[in-house]
């Protein structure tokens, strides 16, 4: 009889063992599902240098002559997303090959490539912006689809007839 009582409360304890292990298992599976959708979808937009960098963008321009810069699209979304880019100098288009203007990148895909810029006008302190479209995310205003950018980047560069006549003021720190 006592063989058969001691039989019964480690059988309850055994279940009770398995019952918690299954309520932590079943937690840490809801604790990593409240970790995967608190991490918000996101794009990174970037312009490098030509060597690769944050810094020695092309600024200065000789009408006619080109420049390069590296842009990269890394894809955060959390599903594959199609892209569109557009550079504009002061608001006018300027062409890129459909390669650098259609952008398809699954889930943390990362899109870097070396984009030549050759401005088609002379001006100083010009913007010239690079704009990222997100082909999934088109807003309806009043009824007309518009496309805003979903990602925006700029650079103020100066482009003249001859190198000599982009005069750059250094600023020194006091």
């Amino acid at each position: 009889m006592e063989k058969m009582k001691h039989t019964k409360i480690l059988f309850i304890l055994i279940l009770i063992s398995l019952a918690l292990l299954a309520s932590g298992c079943e937690e840490k599976r809801n604790a990593e599902q409240m970790t995967e959708s608190l991490t918000e979808p996101f794009t990174e937009f970037y312009i490098l240098g030509p060597e690769g960098t944050a810094e020695n963008y092309p600024t200065d321009y000789v009408l006619g002559e080109s420049g390069t810069v590296i842009v990269g699209v890394v894809n955060h979304e959390q599903k594959h997303v199609n892209y569109t880019m557009e550079v504009k100098l002061e608001d006018k288009s300027l062409p890129l090959p459909p390669d650098q203007k259609y952008i398809s990148l699954g889930d943390n895909e990362t899109w870097e490539k070396a984009v030549t810029i050759t401005p088609p006008f002379e001006g100083t302190h010009m913007m010239l912006g690079f704009s990222l479209y997100n082909e999934g995310e088109k807003e309806v205003l009043e009824g007309d689809i518009i496309c805003l950018p979903y990602r925006d980047l700029n650079i103020w560069i100066n482009v003249s007839q001859n190198l000599s006549e982009n005069v750059s003021i250094q600023l020194t720190a006091i």
